[in-house]
């Protein structure tokens, strides 16, 4: 599959953009001081909102060794290194309220993932390494339930749970590919948790969020090749921050 260009734009340092969220968070935070009057006071009563996300993340994949490797089956490989690599998420918002304090939401999305695995072996006494990547579009559902704090003014804290299923939109099916690269399922099944904050303005309501997603599925294609024959599993990992408009 063709490199994307885009991950050359996009060489930056995941704390960089925490540091970077941190900074948006505290500077909404001392703006909204300047306000003592409630925000749209009724809007928590209505039951069905929409809107729409931006998103960054970091993704990278945890790898299980089969028993071959584990038998020393390989004598020029010695180890299988995740790396981990930024992207991005972009899609909408249903939200529908269930109780006062929580509710259910379904985000349809895109995101732009690489998966990134280093093989190191040794070559007549000399270290050498060589990638195996995976780079892609995943459409994305995640169905997640949000439990909300009690409101403070134009706050109110949260944290939010559930499974996000995604399927690939890009590219070749495993199936399909003949070449000797990284082989990785179309389809993942993971499971999320994080927190944020809601920030409530006079005309729309300012969401910024951390959530933490681990595979509950195998992302290893069943084919074998030489990118897969030291492995028995792939789970994969992310970190991301949303920023969210209601």
């Amino acid at each position: 599959m063709q490199t994307f260009n885009l991950w050359h734009k996009l060489n930056l340092y995941w704390n960089k953009v925490i540091l970077f969220g941190l900074a948006i968070l505290i500077s909404f935070q001392a703006s909204s001081q300047v306000y003592e009057q409630e925000n749209l006071p009724n809007y928590d009563n209505d039951l069905i909102h929409y809107g729409f996300y931006l998103g960054g993340h970091t993704a990278n994949l945890k790898v299980r060794y089969n028993e071959a490797y584990l038998s020393n089956q390989f004598d020029s490989l010695h180890s299988v290194i995740p790396e981990s690599a930024p992207g991005f998420t972009v899609g909408f918002i249903f939200n529908l309220r269930i109780a006062q304090y929580l509710d259910f939401r379904t985000l349809p999305g895109v995101g732009l993932y690489q998966y990134t695995l280093n093989y190191n072996t040794y070559d007549r006494a000399e270290e050498v390494t060589y990638q195996g990547k995976k780079e892609a579009f995943y459409a994305e559902l995640p169905l997640l339930l949000k439990y909300k704090s009690q409101r403070r003014k134009n706050f109110r804290a949260y944290m939010i749970g559930g499974a996000k299923p995604s399927f690939e939109v890009s590219g070749k099916r495993p199936s399909e590919i003949n070449e000797d690269v990284l082989l990785i399922n179309t389809f993942n099944l993971a499971l999320e948790i994080g927190f944020g904050i809601d920030i409530y303005y006079e005309l729309f309501k300012f969401s910024p969020e951390i959530r933490f997603s681990r595979g509950l599925t195998n992302a290893l294609f069943e084919r074998q090749n030489s990118y897969s024959s030291p492995i028995n599993e792939l789970v994969t990992n992310s970190v991301s921050i949303y920023f969210q408009f209601q």
